[in-house]
C-alpha cells in the first residue's frame, strides 16, 4: 500500500464534492438558456436594484425557507406563482419550521410548510396578528412563538405579493424624485401607450409560463427586457451588472470552494496519516483552488454592493474563513508544517457550509444608515471579524494538539509533533489576540464617529474585551512556562465559547447597538447545543489527560 494512491480518498472527495454543489433542476440545462433574458430584467425590491435572477431566489429563500422549491428553477417557481396564482395558493411551500406555532395554529405538528389557502382558510394567524402588533407597537419583549408568527405573516405577505404579480420592474420615469420603480400593470408614470406595451410583454411573459412554451418565453422576456432598457437608460442599471449578479448566483462560488477545501482536506490528512508527499501536493493545489474561488465569490460580492462584506452576519461568516485561509498560507511559508493548510482547510469548508445551511440571509443588501459611508466602521469589522478568523484557526490547531496530547498520555513520552504543532498553536493565538485589539480599539474610535462615545459597556464590547483578556491569559500562561502546548489547547478550546458568545450570542440572542445581524429572540439551534455538549466532554477529556500521571 505505501508508495501508491489509493482510489478510496478520491471517491470520498468525489463524494464531498457532488454532496456541495449547486442543485440543478432535471431540466436546468434547457430552463436556463431560453430564460437567460428573464434573469438579466432588473427588479427593485428591499431598497435595491437588481436582476430578477436575484428577486426569485431571495423570494424563495424568505417564502420557503430555502433557494428552491423541489429542485425547480427558482426563475421558473416564482414567475409560475404570478401566472397560475389559484395553483399557487394550493402548494405547500410557505415554511413553518417552528413546532408549537404549528399546534397553535392547528395544523400536523410533522409538517413543515404549509399553503396560502391553509392560512386564508385557518384564519389562526390573522386572529393572533394584533395582540402580537400591539405588543410590537408598546416595545414589549415578545415570545418566540410570537415572532414566529411575525415572520410566518411576512411569507403570506411575500407569496400574495407575487400572486398579486408586484413585480416592480418598470423603472421611474426621467427625472423622477421618489425613484420608485412600478409593476408592469401600475401607475408607471409613462404615456399610456408605452404602458400598454409593458403590460402586453409581461402578460405575453406570464402566458407562455402558464403554457409551459419555454421558447415563447425567452422570447417574450428578451422582448420585454428591451423595452425597460429603452424607457430610462440613465436608471436603469448597466446590462454587465445584472449579467454578473445572475452568473454569481447561477455559478455559486462559495459552494465550489467549500468542495475544494473539504478535498483539500481530505488530501491532507491522507498526507499526513500516510506521510506521503504527493497528498500533500493535491491538498495545496485543491487548497489554491479553493481560496481562488473564494476570493472570487467576496469579489464579486464586492463589485456588486459597492462595499466591503460588512453588512450582516452572513457575511461575516464570508470573511472569517477567507481571512483564516490566508493566515494559514502566510504561517505555512514561514514554518512548513502542513499543519496549518490542514486546519484552514476543514475550517474552510466547516464555516462556508454552515452559511449556506444556517438560517441567514445570503442577499446582498443595501447597509443600514449608521453604517454607510463611515472608513472606521469598515476597518474595524474587517479587523475584528479578521481575529475571530484567527482564533478560529487557533481553535481548530488546538484540537489537534489535544489529540495528539492524549494519543500519548500517560505513556511517558510526548508526541513527536506536538512541539512544532505546538508553535504553530502559540503563532496564530498571537495573530489573534493582535487583531482582536485593534479590532476593540478601532471600534472605540468608530463608536465616537457614530455615538459619540468610545466605550459604553455594550453587550457586544463587553464580551470582546472578555474575550481579549481570556486569550491574553492563555498567551501570559504560554509564555511564562505555566501552561505546556496540551494546557494552552485546551484553554483555548474553553475561549472558543467566549468567542462564539462575543460573534455569535450576542448578535442574535441580546439586545445593543451591535444587533445588526439579525433577528429578534429565535430558539438555540440544535447543532450547537451538540457542539457545545461534544467541546465540553472533549475539554474534560483532555484535562484528565493532563492530570492522568505518565507511566515509568
Amino acid at each position: 500500500m505505501n508508495g501508491r494512491f489509493s482510489p478510496i480518498p478520491w471517491m470520498f472527495a468525489a463524494a464531498l464534492m457532488g454532496f456541495a454543489a449547486p442543485v440543478r433542476a432535471a431540466d436546468g440545462a434547457a430552463v436556463s438558456r431560453v430564460l437567460k433574458p428573464a434573469r438579466t430584467i432588473a427588479i427593485q425590491h428591499d431598497g435595491r436594484v437588481k436582476p430578477l435572477e436575484s428577486f426569485a431566489r431571495e423570494a424563495l429563500l424568505l417564502i420557503a425557507d430555502a433557494p428552491r422549491w423541489k429542485r425547480e428553477d427558482p426563475l421558473v417557481t416564482v414567475l409560475s406563482i404570478a401566472a397560475n396564482p389559484s395553483a399557487a395558493a394550493d402548494k405547500e411551500w410557505i415554511a413553518l419550521p417552528f413546532r408549537p406555532l404549528r399546534e397553535s395554529l392547528g395544523f400536523d405538528a410533522k409538517r413543515s410548510h404549509v399553503s396560502y389557502s391553509d392560512l386564508v382558510g385557518g384564519r389562526q394567524l390573522m386572529r393572533m396578528l394584533p395582540q402580537i402588533v400591539e405588543k410590537q407597537r408598546r416595545r414589549e419583549e415578545m415570545t418566540i412563538e410570537e415572532n414566529e408568527a411575525l415572520d410566518l405573516y411576512r411569507r403570506f405577505v411575500a407569496v400574495n405579493d407575487l400572486m398579486r404579480g408586484n413585480f416592480p420592474i418598470v423603472p421611474p420615469v426621467p427625472g423622477d424624485a421618489e425613484g420608485l420603480w412600478q409593476p408592469p400593470g401600475g401607475s408607471t408614470g409613462y404615456e399610456p401607450e408605452r404602458q400598454m406595451l409593458l403590460r402586453k410583454g409581461w402578460e405575453d411573459l406570464l402566458q407562455a409560463v402558464r403554457s409551459g412554451d419555454e421558447e415563447r418565453a425567452g422570447l417574450s422576456a428578451d422582448r420585454l427586457g428591451k423595452e425597460l432598457r429603452e424607457l430610462s437608460p440613465a436608471v436603469y442599471p448597466p446590462p454587465w451588472r445584472l449579467r454578473l449578479e445572475a452568473a454569481y448566483h447561477q455559478v455559486a462560488p462559495f459552494v465550489w470552494a467549500r468542495s475544494l477545501y473539504g478535498a483539500a482536506f481530505l488530501a491532507f490528512l491522507v498526507g499526513l496519516l500516510r506521510r506521503q508527499a504527493a497528498w500533500e501536493g493535491v491538498g495545496r493545489l485543491f487548497l489554491k483552488g479553493a481560496f481562488g474561488l473564494h476570493l472570487l465569490g467576496i469579489g464579486t460580492r464586492v463589485i456588486l454592493a459597492g462595499r466591503p462584506p460588512v453588512s450582516n452576519f452572513y457575511e461575516t461568516m464570508l470573511w472569517l474563513p477567507f481571512v483564516a485561509v490566508a493566515l494559514a498560507f502566510w504561517f505555512e511559508r514561514l514554518y512548513r508544517t502542513g499543519f496549518f493548510a490542514l486546519s484552514a482547510a476543514f475550517l474552510g469548508a466547516l464555516v462556508l457550509l454552515l452559511a449556506d445551511r444556517l438560517p441567514l440571509d445570503p442577499s446582498i443588501s443595501p447597509i443600514i444608515a449608521v453604517l454607510r459611508s463611515n472608513l472606521w466602521l469598515t476597518i474595524h469589522v474587517l479587523t475584528i471579524v479578521a481575529s475571530y478568523g484567527a482564533l478560529t484557526l487557533a481553535t481548530v490547531l488546538a484540537h489537534l494538539v489535544g489529540i495528539l496530547h492524549l494519543s500519548t498520555a500517560g505513556k511517558g513520552a510526548s508526541h513527536p509533533a506536538l512541539p512544532g504543532l505546538g508553535l504553530a498553536l502559540y503563532r496564530t493565538l498571537q495573530v489573534g489576540v493582535v487583531l482582536l485589539a485593534a479590532g476593540i480599539m478601532l471600534g472605540g474610535v468608530w463608536g465616537n464617529a457614530s455615538w459619540g462615545r468610545y466605550w459604553g459597556w455594550d453587550p457586544k464590547e463587553t464580551w470582546a474585551l472578555i474575550t481579549l483578556l481570556w486569550f491574553l491569559a492563555v498567551l501570559h500562561g504560554r509564555f511564562a512556562g505555566w501552561l505546556k502546548p496540551a494546557g494552552v489547547a485546551a484553554a483555548t478550546v474553553a475561549g472558543f465559547f467566549l468567542l462564539l458568545m462575543t460573534y455569535y450570542g450576542v448578535s442574535f440572542y441580546m439586545v445593543g447597538l451591535h444587533s445588526y445581524a439579525g433577528g429578534h429572540a429565535k430558539p438555540v439551534p440544535p447543532l450547537l447545543i451538540a457542539y457545545a455538549v461534544a467541546e465540553l466532554a472533549f475539554i474534560v477529556w483532555l484535562i484528565a489527560g493532563l492530570l492522568r500521571p505518565a507511566r515509568r
